[in-house]
């Protein structure tokens, strides 16, 4: 082929070659195997990679990276919400009674992932004498699930000192298989001879969400 062909051949894309390295795309580039990068990577339209990717230097995205896949324990997505968000009240629970604290929805970004749930909030009880109670995690997926309890115990004595944990912070974990909403809740049950429970709602009043791969 003549060099006059070659200059006046019509080419589909831009290449700018500097040292050994090709800088420029003006049409999307289309590559069925591994792409190798070892200098500095910038995607400024879409980016529909079917191999693998090895970046030696920066990768600098203006749009959004979103994975389809995650290693186990890899965050997928943290939700933090206090009590307005929650849209959790100050409640008092009496003697022998269960109470709902909280009631919230959540939707999983994964379909195969766990939920890390974490709750904290401040509550108070009166009285001196021997008294328990029970904090409860659950999860509702149309079947229902108690993914984690708590219990605290208050003896007969001066002050009425615990001899236990206490009820928060709340802690568990739901495995999760689908994208479908999953109702989670909190509650409480008062095992005291007469004493309400109080829980606040207020700066102490946070449940804390984190999604990641499993």
């Amino acid at each position: 082929m003549s060099m006059h062909s070659l200059i006046s051949r019509k080419a589909t894309n831009k290449i700018v070659q500097l040292q050994t390295n090709l800088v420029e795309f003006l049409k999307p580039v289309i590559h069925q195997g591994d792409l190798f990068v070892r200098r500095n990577f910038g995607v400024y339209g879409n980016a529909n990679i079917v191999g693998n990717v090895t970046v030696g230097g920066n990768v600098n995205v203006d749009g959004t990276i979103l994975a389809k896949t995650f290693l186990p324990g890899q965050i997928i997505n943290v939700a933090m919400l206090n009590n307005t968000d929650l849209y959790q009240n100050p409640v008092t629970i009496n003697q022998g009674a269960t109470s709902n604290i909280f009631t919230i929805s959540y939707t999983p970004q994964y379909p195969t992932s766990y939920l890390i749930i974490e709750f904290q909030s401040v509550y108070s009880l009166g009285g001196g004498g021997a008294d328990e109670a029970y904090a409860y995690l659950n999860v509702n997926d149309d079947s229902g699930h108690r993914i984690s309890q708590t219990y605290q115990k208050w003896t007969a004595s001066q002050g009425g000192g615990d001899r236990s944990g206490v009820l928060f912070p709340l802690i568990g974990r739901y495995t999760n298989t689908n994208t479908s909403s999953k109702v989670i809740s909190v509650d409480l049950y008062n095992h005291t001879d007469a004493d309400p429970i109080t829980v606040n709602s207020d700066i102490s009043t946070w449940l804390k969400i984190t999604e990641i791969g499993r």
